[in-house]
């Protein structure tokens, strides 16, 4: 099975959930891939030799690109990752769109898959990258007077931007599900507050900052490797940040606000951010040690649609399957939470069946706009 055919680990008893550091870990990812950036400008600023012989694969390359791909493509269709929901213990049946993987029977987040990240361009783009210059000063300036409001509202801001402009680094819940998407910018923008006024959390930013600065690259100008005893020390710091996260969005009180609840997602996301922001700039040996000390190897088994009954969203009219004895399913059209308890629901006028979103009472018919509404169907 190669080298994704470890299982998740497990998080080790007693120690904090990650309902209480996903945020820190969505924060890591986001600085990950914005560092990764600035070494790219680093290394095409440093006087090197072209590669000859002998010298480490160019990251950059198209060939490298294609062992990157190698090691990180999904399976086929008809193959879904291994994993099993810690809320309802349900097996993953049906297969993913995206990178955050949903529980068919309960609608609960179980695992997230660094396979389907990679498919699509994570980096952060000028317009996140507007949205955080133009609050640079102010929010330097709220730390300093310890402006903890006037600080988390400029996150929220920048979170927003987030979600715009770097659609493929969160869930689609929120892009689409704008209940989900608030929850979302308000849970980040309270994790970015515990961490902005804490100093042991700006000691270890400033120890990465300082290990990216420190990188030394081999191959060409236009495709740097990043030489891997270089490397390793990111990732070294990258384990400090995630273990000093869970004490403090613990001692914050974080967990109540995170959307998804995942408290089972132990350190993945940082360490998913890392890989997808790294892979491509360190050689292939390197890349597979990576993952294997990130715990991000994995096990894809052939989808298992049985029994399963075609539905349609009242959201957005996209199709979806309803397995037996399902409660609760995410529409991979527009992310709201469907509710299966009930019966389908017919639109008077143009006919169309449809599941209604948890907690809607009516929605507008995705087909004809018409008012459809829950009250006489149980």
């Amino acid at each position: 099975m190669g080298i994704f055919s470890r299982k998740p680990r497990e998080p080790a008893a007693g120690r904090p959930s990650v309902a209480d550091q996903m945020a820190f870990a969505e924060q890591l990812k986001a600085q990950a891939l914005q560092l990764q950036a600035q070494a790219r400008r680093q290394a095409a600023a440093v006087p090197r030799a072209s590669g000859g012989g002998g010298s480490v694969p160019a990251a950059g390359s198209m060939s490298w690109a294609r062992q990157v791909m190698a090691i990180l493509a999904p399976p086929g269709p008809g193959f879904v990752k291994r994993c099993t929901c810690v809320t309802c213990g349900a097996p993953k049946k049906l297969p993913t769109v995206t990178a955050y993987v949903y529980c068919d029977y309960c609608a609960s987040l179980i695992d997230y898959d660094l396979r389907r990240a990679c498919e699509g361009d994570t980096a952060p783009g000028p317009g996140y990258a507007a949205a955080v210059n133009s609050a640079h000063a102010a929010a330097q300036a709220a730390v300093a007077a310890g402006d903890r409001e006037g600080y988390r509202v400029l996150q929220e801001r920048i979170y927003e931007a987030y979600v715009v402009h770097v659609p493929m680094a969160v869930s689609h819940r929120a892009r689409s599900d704008p209940d989900y998407r608030r929850a979302y910018v308000g849970y980040m923008a309270a994790a970015a507050v515990a961490r902005a006024f804490d100093p042991a959390a700006q000691e270890l930013d400033a120890e990465m900052r300082q290990r990216v600065v420190s990188l030394r690259y081999t191959g060409d100008m236009m495709s740097p490797a990043v030489a891997p005893d270089s490397f390793w020390p990111m990732a070294d710091t990258l384990e400090k940040q995630i273990a000093a996260g869970r004490a403090l969005y613990r001692s914050a009180g974080l967990g109540q606000l995170d959307p998804d609840h995942a408290e089972h997602l132990t350190g993945k996301l940082a360490w998913s951010g890392f890989c997808q922001a790294w892979l491509s700039m360190v050689p292939a040996d390197t890349a597979a040690q990576l993952l294997e000390r990130a715990g991000l190897t994995n096990e894809y088994v052939p989808v298992q649609a049985e029994g399963g009954q075609p539905r349609r969203c009242g959201g957005c009219g996209a199709q979806f399957t309803a397995l037996p004895g399902a409660k609760a399913v995410i529409c991979d059209g527009c992310g709201r939470t469907i509710g299966l308890g009930g019966a389908e629901i017919p639109c008077a006028a143009c006919g169309a069946t449809m599941t209604l979103p948890a907690g809607a009472d009516q929605v507008a018919c995705p087909f004809c706009q018409s008012q459809v509404r829950r009250a006489g169907i149980r």
